[in-house]
Formats: structure tokens, sequence, C-alpha cells
């Protein structure tokens, strides 16, 4: 059987999976591959305009409306088809989602937000801080004020330096794959520093959010 009508073997069930990308037997939202889905390779570098073009496309193709005279379960099956492909296009437009997904499509599992390992100390104390000008009086605030400003400033700083040291992983994770389906050490490497990225800038977004709200306090 050709490649352009089928793209390999269900990892689920075993099934052939469909040119959509869809298990053609178990049909479940929750175990599509959202690449495979889109009919993409698991690159983190997608053309924006092309994915949106093939979400309407699939949209129109998996929608129940266009199902409603079948019989009731493969109605059900259409209905899991369409969400499969929303929560795909939704996950994959955005390349944060992108990257996240596919490290835990990968087997890096779930995100752990943690402190960069250069500014431990720095966020340690910035949180010292922020518990000072939670619990001082007015004036202690506004003296406070400024320094967290700064810490602010320092900290947006060191996002960006994520935010670029991402980019380059994902240019790195593209530019390592090949035909081979199992991952090499290095792969796995790149997922790993994927994975630490990802959790360091979820921990410095919750931790800038927290001083966004310091001027409005202090004012």
């Amino acid at each position: 059987m050709s490649d352009s009508m089928h793209r390999g073997a269900c990892r689920y069930c075993g099934a052939p999976v469909e040119s959509s990308g869809l298990c053609g037997r178990c049909q479940t939202a929750e175990r599509s591959d959202f690449f495979a889905v889109m009919g993409l390779p698991r690159r983190l570098d997608i053309d924006l305009q092309a994915l949106e073009a093939i979400y309407h496309r699939l949209s129109r193709d998996v929608h129940p409306d266009f199902h409603h005279h079948k019989p009731a379960d493969e109605r059900e099956a259409w209905l899991k088809r369409s969400t499969s492909v929303n929560k795909a296009y939704r996950t994959l437009r955005d390349f944060h989602g992108r990257v996240a997904y596919l490290v835990e499509l990968e087997g890096g599992g779930a995100l752990k937000p943690q402190a960069p390992p250069e500014l431990l100390e720095d966020v340690i104390e910035v949180q010292d801080l922020l518990e000072e000008c939670r619990r001082g009086e007015e004036t202690e605030r506004r003296a406070l004020a400024d320094r967290l400003q700064h810490e602010r400033e320092r900290l947006l700083d060191q996002l960006a330096r994520l935010e670029s040291d991402l980019k380059r992983g994902a240019r790195e994770w593209d530019a390592s794959l090949g035909a081979e389906t199992e991952r090499s050490p290095s792969q796995r490497q790149i997922l790993r520093a994927l994975q630490d990225l990802l959790g360091q800038r979820v921990y410095l977004l919750n931790l800038i959010r927290d001083l966004e709200g310091v001027p409005s306090s202090v004012a």
C-alpha cells in the first residue's frame, strides 16, 4: 500500500494510519500525533500560513455536519476526528506550545517550572523582596518598588536570552531529523535542553507577573 494512502501503523492499536494522520481504528483524539494529524513531520519550524490552510482543508473534510446522515458510531468517529484536528491546530500554531508538545510526544513528560540555575540566588532574593513588599507598610513598599522594578527588567533580559536559546534548540532539532525513527543520544539531549528551557521560561514568566503587580500596589 502506498505512503500516500497510509502513514504507517498506529502506535497504540497497530491499525494503519490514514493520510490524514488519524488512526482508522481507535480514532481517539488524545491518542493522535498532532504533527501527523496535520500531515507534518515533527519539525519545530512550521509555515503558519501553510498550517492554517491545512487546518481549513481538514476541518471541511472531517466536520461532523458533513456526516450527519451516517450511522451513530461513524458520526462519533468523525466528531473525534474533528476534535483532533482542532486540538492539533491550536497546539501547533503556537511556538511554545509546539515545543512543549514535541517534548511530551517524544517521551519527555510534563513541564516542571524551575529557576534558571545561574539565577537561583537572584530569584530567591527577588522572592524575599516580594514578600517584604506584600507584608510591609506603604512607605516600605514604595522604597522597595524601585529595586523590584530593576529586578523585573533584569529578568526580562534573561527571558529574552531564554527565548533565543529555545529558537536555537528548535533549529538544532530540525537539523538533526533524518529518515530514522529511533532517536539518537544527541537528539534526546536536544529534547532535554528544550524541556529545561521551557520550564525555566514558565518560572520566569510567573515571577515577572508577580513583579508587574508591584507598581500598582505602591502607587
